[in-house]
């Protein structure tokens, strides 16, 4: 008789925990320290380069083992203090420990290592641009509330723990300011239940969307109402959990944010740039690499705007934006007729739908900035030939994660692009995120 087959979890065993003295090497890409032991791998959270550790073993990691630190018995070279009180428990940060110059040296790498994963070896790339800490102008918290007591801030590291945020040195002050009358708040409206809050600094004033599970009734609304005011916020709306629409609470001002000098009132939740400053920087590249190229634009994944205007209003020329969330668009439309800029728009989910290179034809050039999973669907279209009509010869690409750039620069250069130029900017400090601005050309021949 047969034996039944093992499952591939059941045949791995989990190591068995030993503390272990590691010398690290190097930041990994994630930012945890990388150390070697018995020819395999080992990643050690909240380490750099030159650190000697006890660590403890704990689980497999991919073809590694992931350890937690116990004890620091030397630093290395490129330590430094963490700033934040919270740091080691929040996940919000995983390089407050490695000093500056060390810190951007790492992205720079992040960066060239995820071109060389891909294959485009050497890409001519500009300085690293770095977005100081405390520009952050918009944040998720999540909140929990329990006989009556409320916790609001983030999620521990690799938990669903709630760290109970006293300060945070990215954001801007006005952000961290809200959260102890918003701790009172909802411990007087939900004393048992849980959720999130999207607060985004605005000219305005804040912008709140508190999302949970409570049906309003008219002492909530007053409640909110009455919170308000005593917040000074620009706007509050409530969104139950499940997708639905958020239900506007107060109007006090309009909840605007300027792209360029076109002022735009999003609709509430809505993505924006981390940073106003990282944005400028954003953009400022994005009209360089548009220099020179006459003709129509298409901005995919064009959020409320915060490319679109600016390009149409340094080009006057026009541009067509693209982008999946209906109120986005809308309100991008809006600011554009008020501006009296030569801009479209069309509501359009791009990584199912990409556009065809019959689609792509009237257009000179092409600025994307997709999500974190990036525009592969995008990319490998425009790798396909252009129409006979033609289509755009410039592409300009915004993006937050270098391996995800990587792939989708690879499916241009493939497709006849040349990669031209990176432009790499730091608006995410102490993570391993990084923006980057891509510039490739069609080749022709």
């Amino acid at each position: 008789m047969r034996s039944p087959a093992r499952s591939p979890r059941s045949a791995v065993r989990p190591p068995a925990p030993r503390t272990v003295t590691l010398e690290i090497d190097r930041v990994g890409s994630q930012g945890d320290g990388l150390a070697r032991l018995d020819g395999q791998t080992v990643y050690v959270p909240f380490t750099v380069a030159g650190d000697r550790v006890l660590a403890r073993i704990e689980a497999r990691r991919g073809d590694g083992l992931a350890a937690a630190l116990v004890e620091l018995l030397a630093p290395g070279p490129d330590r430094a203090a963490p700033v934040c009180p919270h740091f080691g428990r929040c996940g919000g940060c995983a390089l407050q420990h490695l000093a500056p110059a060390a810190h951007t040296a790492w992205k720079e790498e992040v960066l060239a290592g995820a071109l060389a994963h891909a294959g485009l070896g050497e890409v001519p790339r500009d300085a690293l641009v770095a977005v100081a800490p405390g520009c952050r102008r918009r944040a998720v918290f999540a909140w929990s509330t329990r006989r009556g007591v409320a916790q609001l801030g983030f999620n521990a590291r690799a938990s669903h723990a709630l760290i109970d945020l006293e300060s945070c040195p990215l954001l801007l002050p006005a952000l961290t300011m809200v959260l102890a009358p918003l701790r009172r708040l909802l411990a007087t409206l939900v004393p048992g239940g849980s959720g999130d809050v999207t607060v985004t600094q605005t000219e305005g004033g804040l912008d709140l969307v508190i999302e949970g599970a409570l049906d309003l009734d008219l002492f909530a609304r007053e409640t909110l109402a009455r919170f308000a005011d005593e917040a000074d916020l620009a706007r509050l709306h409530w969104r139950r959990p499940g997708g639905g629409g958020a239900e506007p609470i107060v109007r006090r001002r309009p909840a605007l944010v300027r792209f360029g000098a076109v002022a735009v009132e999003p609709p509430p939740g809505a993505f924006l740039q981390p940073s106003r400053e990282g944005e400028q920087a954003i953009a400022a590249r994005v009209l360089a690499a548009l220099e020179g190229c006459d003709g129509p634009v298409a901005d995919l994944y064009a959020g409320c705007g915060s490319f679109s205007l600016p390009i149409a209003a340094r080009r006057r020329g026009a541009v067509h934006a693209i982008e999946g969330e209906a109120a986005a668009m809308q309100a991008l439309a809006a600011a554009a007729r008020a501006a009296g800029l030569p801009a479209t728009v069309e509501t359009r989910d791009l990584a199912r739908r990409p556009l065809s290179p019959v689609e792509l034809a009237p257009y000179r050039a092409l600025v994307l900035d997709p999500p974190r999973a990036g525009a592969a669907a995008q990319a490998a279209e425009l790798a396909r030939p252009p129409d006979r009509r033609g289509g755009p010869e410039l592409v300009v690409m915004v993006s937050c994660a270098p391996a995800t750039l990587g792939r989708d620069l690879r499916l241009l250069a493939a497709g006849g692009w040349q990669i031209e130029r990176l432009m790499p900017i730091d608006q995410f400090p102490w993570s391993a995120h990084l923006e980057a601005v891509a510039v490739a050309r069609r080749q022709r021949g």
